[in-house]
């Protein structure tokens, strides 16, 4: 599914860029701004070289991090105000709905938000928005048309090719494996994007509307009027001013000052530098990081990230596979943190559509076992859905956007039966021989017997069982009616979820955080920390000079948190198709003209990998992807 927020093309899911050129706080004028500036791709979790970005001065850019920017500049006294420029961020709307509470808790310390932009869509007005005025470009325009939606079938494709698609699922609305076998969406498929998108744009809406102090009916108007040039935006009220970079900057130096400051980049305090005047430095440097990784660590809060798509194993690293959450190192960060002493809570940050089902159980156990020793808070994403909400449900407190996407409690299953392709099309015959009444079951030359698809429906219908048991179990007499009316793939907005008690409350990862420092009697500024631990130099050199590292296999408590060191690999069917020599040219091709069908087709890739490789998963019922 892709949801269209504007005519540009724009993920609700996110990038903030802070420039650089620090300037030493000696320096500093009695009038300094920050200048922000919010563009290109974010990610949830870390960059795995976090630790060495770290070295040099540059913080991984994650929605945590630029949370905690945009506090520590709430607080510095030395900073007077914001300049936000809001290019084209491809931001999450439930990522967007925290980044704006952190812009009003920073005009809430009498500090303003001057916001500039050459034009906007939908996410990108709705985080201007949260400004004190807006500043749009003479002939720029607001593309704020609302949400549009698409959604991609390939049974038209697999009929011309002679791919027969065989697929089951456990629940109505459990519509993920639909763009094989049809050309449109079901009827309960269609209802849940309808509700979704509801909910969606109701918020939407009513950010853009607290923000600009208009009435609801007024900004509903102005979307049915989008495209809205500059003199009409002013005309409704959407905007303060229409200037350019120059005019906007003679605007900002009468109000603060011509010797005003503007404060491209906080370096982080632990950052260690580097004088590259010195070709020695690079030793002092190293034996720096050393006696850093040595010292004792003070108790703080857990960090782990679920994102990407649920796969069993370890991490892989492919174009075709993006993101990943990988049952065993998560399972493996999730007992680190049980068992470190100077961790005293945890809190899991998911922002995903699901994935293996396997893996989602083995997540759900290391949570649950987690959970009965610490505090554990769970943070939703701009996703978590399916899978997502399984390995969600052991938190002990649950925290949503009203936007999230989440639900979606159900299990599918199938295969790609490729006999038509193989002898009709390629002229390529296949001779099978087996031992075992079911040995053939998951070959992809002959389609399922009747006895197949029987055994497969009764192993997808245990698995089921078996989530909605896990549901049950973790959150008890907290979901409001009966579950099964809840499950089926019913696909929730946050807002919907807390009214059916399937998630605790509406917020964001900092308010999970200081809910967990709280619960573990730390200061509310305590110490966070990112598991599984990215390498650092020590690390690396271990590696390098053979000696043994620490894995996600490890026994006992006196282990530090596992690090992870991806391979390269696919599962089943999927490493030929990343093979291809077509495909290879093609992706790169399509992500530069059309980034939202390149997604679809990745993601879609995964859905197939995972399926051949684990015959069973829990997937959102369509391929959301917010734009």
């Amino acid at each position: 599914m892709r949801c269209s927020f504007s005519g540009r093309s724009l993920m609700f899911g996110a990038a903030l860029i802070v420039g650089a050129g620090a300037i030493a706080p000696a320096a500093l004028a009695e009038k300094t701004l920050l200048r922000v500036r919010l563009d290109g791709a974010f990610a949830e979790a870390p960059n795995p070289n976090a630790e060495l970005m770290k070295l040099f001065g540059e913080e991984s850019n994650t929605h945590h991090s630029w949370l905690k920017l945009i506090d520590k500049a709430t607080a510095d006294s030395k900073i007077s105000g914001m300049i936000l420029i809001v290019e084209n961020p491809a931001v999450g709307l439930a990522q967007t709905e925290e980044m704006i509470r952190a812009l009003k808790k920073f005009r809430a310390a009498g500090k303003k938000i001057h916001a500039f932009i050459d034009g906007a869509s939908n996410a990108e007005y709705a985080l201007a928005s949260a400004a004190d005025d807006i500043t749009l470009v003479p002939y720029g325009q607001l593309d704020t048309m609302g949400l549009h939606v698409e959604l991609m079938f390939y049974k038209g494709l697999f009929d011309k090719i002679g791919v027969n698609a065989q697929m089951l699922h456990c629940g109505a609305y459990k519509s993920a494996l639909e763009p094989y076998t049809r050309t449109e969406p079901s009827k309960e498929a269609a209802e849940n994007v309808n509700w979704l998108l509801d909910g969606i744009y109701n918020r939407w809406v009513a950010i853009i509307a607290e923000n600009r102090k208009l009435t609801v009916d007024k900004v509903q108007a102005a979307v049915d009027s989008a495209p809205i040039p500059a003199d009409a935006a002013l005309q409704q009220g959407l905007i303060d001013h229409i200037a350019g970079w120059a005019d906007f900057k003679q605007r900002i130096q009468k109000e603060y000052g011509k010797d005003v400051v503007i404060k491209k980049r906080y370096a982080p305090t632990d950052a260690l530098k580097m004088d590259f005047d010195n070709p020695f430095a690079i030793f002092t440097m190293i034996q720096e990081a050393m006696e850093k990784a040595s010292k004792p660590l003070p108790p703080g809060v857990g960090l782990v990230y679920v994102a990407g798509a649920i796969v069993d194993g370890r991490a892989v690293d492919s174009p075709f596979s993006g993101q990943m959450a990988a049952g065993t190192n998560i399972r493996a960060a999730l007992d680190a943190a049980r068992l470190d002493e100077t961790i005293k809570a945890v809190v899991l940050r998911v922002d995903l559509p699901g994935g293996s089902a396997m893996a989602s159980d083995i997540i759900w156990d290391a949570a649950t076992r987690c959970a009965a020793e610490k505090p554990l808070i769970v943070s939703m994403g701009s996703v978590a859905g399916s899978g997502g909400y399984y390995v969600a449900i052991p938190g002990d407190t649950i925290f949503a956007e009203e936007s999230t996407i989440t639900g979606s409690i159900g299990v599918v299953g199938g295969k790609l039966c490729l006999k038509g392709l193989m002898e009709e099309k390629l002229g390529i015959t296949v001779t099978e021989f087996n031992r075992g009444k079911h040995a053939g079951m998951f070959a992809m030359a002959e389609p399922w017997s009747e006895s197949d698809m029987k055994e497969m429906q009764g192993y997808l219908d245990r698995i089921y069982d078996q989530f909605k048991g896990r549901v049950t179990q973790s959150r008890g007499k907290k979901i409001k009616g009966d579950l099964e009316s809840l499950a089926g793939g019913r696909v929730y907005t946050g807002r919907q979820a807390l009214e059916k008690g399937l998630i605790d409350e509406i917020g964001g990862l900092s308010d999970a955080i200081a809910l967990a420092a709280k619960k573990a009697g730390l200061q509310a500024d305590c110490d966070v920390r990112v598991l599984p631990r990215a390498p650092d130099f020590g690390d690396i050199l271990k590696k390098l000079a053979g000696e043994e590292t620490t894995d996600e296999w490890e026994f006992g408590p006196n282990k530090p948190a596992a690090v992870a060191w991806p391979t390269v690999a696919l599962h089943g069917s999927a490493s030929d198709l990343a093979s291809s020599p077509l495909l290879q040219a093609m992706l790169p091709l399509l992500q530069s003209f059309a980034p939202e069908q390149a997604q679809v087709i990745r993601r879609d890739l995964s859905v197939l990998s995972i399926l051949q490789a684990e015959r069973a998963a829990c997937f959102m019922p369509l391929p959301l992807i917010l734009r």
